[in-house]
């Protein structure tokens, strides 16, 4: 059997393409991948990053995907919320699908922010492609606004947003190195207090444009819910949550729901925080995710949305029943 961490350059590079086929052509996950070859998963992340820079995998994106102004405007008049882009996405695979909506959200984010702004990110595998394709920016702050998951891809964790978006020749950068989720609200009450925690905690009040991604809460489609416990999600299910924004619960109708003990055991930016920033860009697709969409948009924490116009018009017919 060939060791595929100790293979030399021809057997490296055959791993390298099958990762690449599983992961960008079939939808396979980065566990999946790795189940399948016998590696880790950071073993994965790297082999797809060879591939990139090695030019085995070249994605063109179109630096102007198709925007369907129309649909944008009802979208936004339907949500009272102050703008929408609804990207027409080229049909494709997962991870092709979120390199079209990063491409547009990178675009945007490339024509709004100033040197002067301060910029909050959370996480998620459609904000990591927005960050791969952003341009340099304005030597701005940049604030992680969540913790880490242990068990989170390393591509998506927050924390490796932010060493991305110092890469891109941001100014200050404000890390936030402490879980997402720990035992008791006490715990979480004690890393608040850490001198390096309690720096960044104290930029949120100071965030000028935030981006964050939304989580379906359900198996497999929350991050947040992988962390907690059985029985906690359970509880959290039987108090309505339908969604979740940088570990705020939402229900269908966009109010917070608690349970579990949440949001205290949370190192996160708080409902009350995020709902007071000037402006909150959210990047979201998927028909799974169609009821987390809509209820974040709800909430009154999201001012701006960036979405498939696939899911826009889910949004959109959903919203128009009785």
């Amino acid at each position: 059997m060939i060791d595929p961490g100790r293979g030399g350059p021809r057997t490296d590079l055959a791993i390298t393409v099958m990762a690449a086929r599983r992961y960008f052509l079939d939808g396979a996950t980065k566990s999946e991948i790795a189940t399948e070859l016998g590696v880790s998963r950071f073993r994965v992340a790297r082999l797809l990053e060879g591939a990139r820079r090695r030019g085995i995998v070249r994605i063109e994106i179109d630096p102007a995907p198709g925007i369907d102004a129309v649909i944008s405007q009802e979208l936004a008049a339907a949500f009272a919320i102050r703008s929408a882009i609804v990207v027409q996405a080229v049909e494709g695979p997962p991870p092709f699908t979120r390199a079209q909506l990063g491409a547009a959200a990178a675009g945007l984010v490339a024509e709004t922010v100033e040197a002067s702004d301060v910029l909050g990110i959370s996480w998620g595998r459609t904000l990591r492609a927005m960050v791969e394709q952003l341009p340099p920016l304005p030597a701005c702050t940049v604030v992680q606004l969540v913790g880490s998951v242990p068990s989170m891809d390393l591509d998506m964790n927050a924390l490796e947003l932010v060493r991305r978006m110092t890469v891109l020749g941001a100014g200050s950068v404000f890390p936030l190195h402490v879980p997402l989720l720990v035992d008791t609200a006490e715990t979480a009450a004690r890393l608040r207090d850490d001198p390096h925690a309690a720096r960044t905690f104290g930029m949120f009040p100071r965030v000028t444009r935030a981006i964050v991604g939304i989580g379906a809460w359900a198996a497999g489609e929350s991050t947040l819910r992988s962390a907690v416990s059985p029985e906690d999600a359970a509880e959290i299910d039987r108090a309505g949550a339908v969604a979740d924004v940088c570990s705020i619960l939402l229900g269908a109708d966009g109010h917070e729901v608690r349970g579990a003990g949440l949001p205290g055991r949370c190192l996160a930016i708080r409902a009350p925080e995020l709902r007071a920033l000037p402006d909150v860009l959210a990047v979201a697709d998927g028909a799974a995710k169609v009821p987390a969409i809509r209820a974040a948009l709800r909430s009154g924490l999201i001012h701006r949305l960036v979405t498939t116009e696939e899911t826009a018009r889910l949004l959109l017919d959903g919203d128009r029943r009785p």
